[in-house]
């Protein structure tokens, strides 16, 4: 069965529009896509390479925005990722380490794959969105390339909402914050790019960050996820999920063998 980059499951049923469309999609020809495409295939490896705590805090909020309902959960996390064919398959398996206190018999939202939405920069995914000219902004102190995207109709799409057993594309438009020197994605911003009032949706939107992680013993830093928030709006309902990554560790695989000699 074909696995998508990204899931969102709604219990029951079902513009919000994360960033400006209109004219400046042009595909830049410079080094930018390039670099960034080198990046995320390097986040690919390195993302593989390690496990972390994931904390998952699924709140059900009121029309006004103030949380009805709160429920934490800590994870061991680790992600797989594989290209077969012409499949991308994310595999994230989760080990709970620390149980919510109060369970909801409420519906909560269900949010998987956010950790990996910067592979929307990876050259398997680059061909199914226009990238505008990239803008320098300074964010914090720090210079960064701004570029906004969208996806395009009929292309592959790497998420995908899960809604009375089916499943729809979704197609996302948004801004990412990019290094200029390594490519490496800061952080990205997204909404649905058209309308989904016909299946109740209201509104979707992501903003997941990535930051930059040192490990011991080790030269040079590596960017991982470190947020990722995502909102969901219905005529009825509305949720907020935050997944929170921590507490990054390299595999390390220790081999014992004994040797015994016979008598």
């Amino acid at each position: 069965m074909k696995r998508l980059l990204l899931f969102v499951a709604l219990s029951g049923s079902l513009p919000a529009s994360g960033a400006d469309g209109g004219a400046g999609f042009n595909l830049p020809k410079g080094d930018l896509l390039q670099r960034t495409a080198r990046s995320v295939e390097g986040f690919w490896d390195e993302l593989q390479a390690v496990n972390c705590v994931e904390t998952v805090d699924q709140q059900k909020v009121n029309a006004a925005g103030k949380t009805i309902f709160r429920q934490q959960t800590d994870f061991d996390y680790i992600a797989i990722l594989q290209l077969t064919g012409n499949d991308l398959i994310v595999d994230e398996s989760r080990t709970m380490v620390r149980s919510p206190q109060h369970e909801s018999k409420l519906p909560l939202l269900i949010t998987n794959g956010f950790s990996t939405f910067e592979l929307i920069f990876h050259p398997f995914y680059q061909g199914a969105y226009e990238f505008s000219q990239p803008e320098a902004v300074q964010v914090e102190g720090k210079e960064l390339f701004q570029i906004k995207f969208r996806h395009v109709h009929g292309a592959r799409s790497p998420s995908v909402l899960k809604l009375r057993q089916r499943e729809y594309p979704v197609e996302w438009q948004g801004t990412a914050w990019i290094e200029p020197a390594s490519g490496a994605v800061v952080r990205v911003t997204a909404g649905l790019m058209e309308s989904m009032e016909d299946m109740g949706l209201k509104s979707l939107t992501a903003d997941v960050r990535y930051a930059s992680f040192d490990f011991k013993g080790e030269q040079g830093s590596r960017w991982l996820p470190s947020t990722a928030a995502i909102e969901v709006e219905t005529p009825h309902q509305r949720w907020r999920n935050l997944h929170t990554f921590s507490n990054y560790k390299h595999f390390s695989v220790d081999v014992k063998t004994e040797v015994g000699s016979s008598k």
